[in-house]
């Protein structure tokens, strides 16, 4: 189960980095306005679409790894203790909305075109670097833990057994994973500060994503939406 940018030639890849977001943006807001349960769930079956055409329907997996505990805990304490299933149901599918189109962004938009379009727009690169980062931290300490896990396999570790080997075997994983994602962000500050972020001078766009007209209509277009979907929740 991977989470993070996938290559692929689907029209989100193509897309500006704006666009995507947008409509990862758009789906995330609406499944929140709309009225439950119908609403979200219309939602989450446009996420759902979005990741198919955009073929990166590997995403469906981890989104439904992560939110299949939301909907047991809510199913629980709605459906049983308050006896109210449609409540459940809307709030289980506005959370597995929102996961879908989080993992759909950071899936179809490249961390090295979203610095450079926020440059192109005169964004500070600091502020750019952290925004990209931060949209990449969970592909990146996914990555670090699975190499951690191998190399402490290969050492012995034993990730069956009792509770307390277990227990263990967390924290033979734990303490080299934060000390790695210390050192690297040691790294990254030498190399910013070499490549001079600090100067406050802007930067040089070599090769900046394309903005076609059809990106900034697509934009205008889920901002409507989002417009309308307000005035109609909240006449």
């Amino acid at each position: 189960m991977t989470v993070g940018y996938l290559p692929g030639a689907g029209f989100l890849h193509r897309a500006h980095p704006f666009t995507a977001m947008a409509i990862g943006g758009g789906v995330a807001v609406l499944a929140f306005l709309l009225a439950p349960p119908a609403g979200p769930l219309a939602v989450l079956a446009l996420g759902v679409a979005l990741a198919m055409a955009a073929g990166v329907w590997r995403v469906l997996i981890p989104a439904a790894v992560i939110s299949g505990p939301f909907w047991v805990f809510l199913f629980a304490i709605h459906g049983l203790f308050r006896e109210a299933p449609l409540t459940a149901l809307g709030l289980s599918a506005r959370m597995t909305a929102s996961i879908v189109a989080f993992l759909l962004v950071i899936a179809v938009v490249h961390p090295g075109r979203l610095v450079e379009a926020l440059l192109a727009r005169g964004v500070p690169f600091a502020a750019a670097y952290l925004l990209a980062a931060a949209i990449q931290i969970v592909p990146r300490f996914q990555n670090r833990a699975r190499a951690i896990l191998d190399a402490q396999r290969c050492r012995g570790l034993r990730l069956r057994g009792s509770p307390l080997r277990r227990v263990r075997a967390v924290v033979a994983l734990a303490i080299p994973l934060v000390l790695s994602a210390l050192a690297e962000v040691d790294e990254h500050a030498l190399a910013l500060e070499t490549r001079g972020v600090g100067t406050g001078k802007r930067r040089t766009i070599l090769h900046p994503p394309v903005d076609t007209p059809l990106d900034r209509a697509i934009r205008w277009a889920v901002l409507g939406v989002l417009a309308v979907a307000v005035l109609v929740t909240y006449p």
